[in-house]
């Protein structure tokens, strides 16, 4: 919750501040933050050392938020490569994955040896250079010439957003897809447990929902060539909604199947999204729209977690299934509001 907060909070102002300022003082700090926290939880054995490490990492997160993809966009720019963003987002990504279940695979087997501090040592060790390597960033200049944004323009990402049409239909299928797979994310062990799957299955599983996204991520700017990103991020929206709809009606095991092939498209969604954003955001509020998007990513994980829960309050089948019914009537919704506008 605190974490939550912090990064809600924070998120908008901290994209502000990246447009002022240099972005990558901004990661540098952030990746700072991250790694001080680390340092707390190994030192702190009290609830008040536990919460100061959450606050560093959600500060840290919402640091970081905005100011990476801005400094990436921008840097590919000067180079007259901006057409490869979509392509380095999701080699980046990629990245990602594949660490994060080295870690959890790395870290599984480390603490059957030794002792649980030393996944806490290695994790500080890694921030710790990750840290010593953003102080080789190069802040590429600015393209453009309008003057930095003051704080009265805090809200200025979601006025652009909310003045583009297509760009708002777009934000909305991201903010509302992805947040509604985070319940994935975070409750596919319950759902494997009401399916009485043995247990040593689950680091199967995990592993499975986290790679099988990669080659969704470096298809991303293959897709473009096929069709536009609308057309994608619609079908992508209308095919996770019908996938909670069938976790939710048609429990078992081969509903696990249908998660994974929920991930692969997941995969897909944020490289084109970003893309679509980057692309067409002036640089003077770049970081700062990217945060908003975000910010309102979070709000809409809040709102869809009430969903969840009062129909978790019958079965986990049922919260899903309410999950997939809110998704597809935002996609219906989204029809409705560009037929009319059309009209």
């Amino acid at each position: 919750m605190v974490y939550a907060v912090l990064v809600v909070i924070r998120e908008v102002p901290t994209g502000v501040l990246a447009d002022r300022l240099d972005r990558r003082r901004l990661l540098q700090i952030g990746t700072a933050l991250e790694w001080g926290s680390f340092v707390v939880l190994l030192v702190s054995f009290s609830f008040g050392g536990f919460a100061l490490a959450i606050a560093l990492s959600g500060i840290g997160a919402a640091l970081r938020s905005g100011a990476e993809n801005a400094l990436l966009y921008e840097t590919l720019e000067q180079d007259g490569k901006t057409e490869a963003f979509e392509r380095w987002v999701g080699r980046l990504n990629v990245i990602g994955i594949v660490a994060a279940v080295l870690a959890a695979i790395s870290g599984a087997l480390l603490a059957t040896r030794f002792p649980f501090e030393l996944n806490y040592v290695l994790s500080i060790v890694s921030l710790f250079i990750a840290t010593a390597c953003s102080l080789g960033l190069v802040e590429p200049r600015r393209v453009v010439t309008e003057e930095r944004m003051t704080w009265a323009d805090i809200g200025a990402g979601f006025r652009f957003v909310w003045h583009d049409r297509q760009l708002l239909a777009l934000s909305s299928v991201f903010i509302v897809t992805i947040g509604a797979f985070n319940f994935i994310d975070e409750f596919w062990q319950l759902y494997a447990r009401d399916d009485e799957v043995p247990i040593y299955w689950f680091g199967m599983i995990s592993t499975v929902l986290l790679l099988i996204q990669i080659p969704g991520q470096l298809l991303a700017p293959v897709l473009l060539h096929i069709t536009t990103v609308a057309r994608w991020l619609h079908g992508i929206g209308w095919g996770i909604g019908l996938g909670f709809v069938i976790l939710g009606f048609f429990p078992g095991q081969v509903g696990l199947v249908w998660m994974a092939g929920m991930a692969f498209l997941i995969g897909i969604v944020e490289p084109l999204y970003l893309g679509a954003l980057h692309h067409r955001v002036p640089s003077v509020i770049r970081a700062t729209t990217e945060s908003s998007v975000s910010m309102l990513l979070h709000v809409s994980i809040i709102l869809i977690g009430l969903v969840f829960v009062i129909g978790a309050g019958m079965t986990l089948f049922v919260a899903f299934l309410w999950i997939g019914i809110v998704v597809c009537m935002h996609q219906l919704l989204i029809i409705f509001v560009t037929w009319k506008k059309d009209a």
